[in-house]
């Protein structure tokens, strides 16, 4: 009897894994092919040679007095933040993205225009919002980038006393260093270069 159940079980052993064999023989595929080409797929990231790349996050809390060259100051306070994109083999800058936030509190700032002597306050400030897309390299801008001010100040001088108020965009040169304004300056559009 146990000889028979041997035989019975052996039989069904490899008829079991004589149809299985006969199943992976007709389907001829090749998983380890398919992992292959998943592989290949997955490492494509680095299709067109470029280094790795590392985004940073920025966040600077600003806090800064400037003094007038003829008296008073401007009290700036906010922050920048966005992202940064630094190439890790090179540690080049490889552009990146800054949003600004500011106001700006004017107190007693002197300055002269066309000989005559102005003081500036604040009404009650003037914010500041910017949004700056930084180059490759890290000193210069896109051409997207823009500063929105808005708010009041008051100016006081000899027979002169009124409050301005702002509201302009300034497309920001790619060197940072100016734009080109529009917007309105009470209720009168303006549009002129830095």
């Amino acid at each position: 009897m146990k000889k028979t159940l041997g035989i019975l079980c052996m039989a069904a052993m490899v008829t079991m894994f004589g149809c299985k064999k006969d199943e992976t023989e007709e389907t001829k595929f090749d998983n380890k092919v398919f992992v292959q080409e998943i592989f290949n797929a997955g490492m494509m990231w680095n299709a067109q040679g470029k280094a790795l790349k590392s985004s940073y996050h920025i966040y600077i809390d600003v806090d800064n007095t400037v003094t007038g060259i003829e008296g008073g100051t401007i009290h700036v306070l906010g922050n920048v933040s966005g992202n940064m994109n630094i190439d890790d083999q090179t540690g080049a800058i490889t552009g990146g993205t800054m949003l600004l936030g500011l106001t700006e509190t004017i107190n007693d700032f002197t300055l002269t225009s066309d000989g005559k002597t102005f003081t500036i306050n604040g009404a009650p400030y003037i914010s500041l919002a910017g949004t700056f897309t930084l180059q490759p390299g890290g000193s210069t801008f896109g051409t997207a980038s823009s500063m929105e001010i808005g708010g009041g100040y008051r100016v006081t001088g000899d027979g002169y006393d009124q409050t301005v108020n702002v509201q302009l965009t300034i497309i920001i040169n790619t060197n940072g260093t100016g734009g080109t304004v529009s917007g309105n300056i009470n209720g009168v559009a303006v549009h002129y270069t830095l």
